[in-house]
């Protein structure tokens, strides 16, 4: 996982949060990040992923990543 790959993920996340953008072309794991990211839990839902599942999925260090990345970021729904 290279920072340019997590910025390009990240950079969907606004769209994604908002129902603007699909993620189908994503690997299931770039998927999940994505989703995570956004809140979108009803998303993880239609991969067959709980919350917890997904945390599993991505590994360790994309859970590191996601959270010091969007903390404390709010909810990428209300973002401009």
């Amino acid at each position: 996982m290279s920072d340019a790959q997590i910025d390009r993920l990240d950079a969907l996340v606004p769209d994604v949060a908002k129902n603007k953008s699909t993620v189908g072309y994503l690997s299931t794991g770039e998927k999940l990040y994505v989703y995570l990211a956004a809140n979108r839990i009803d998303l993880l839902e239609t991969e067959g992923y709980t919350i917890a599942e997904a945390l599993v999925r991505i590994g360790d260090s994309w859970v590191i990543e996601l959270l010091s990345r969007w903390r404390y970021a709010g909810n990428p729904k209300n973002f401009g």
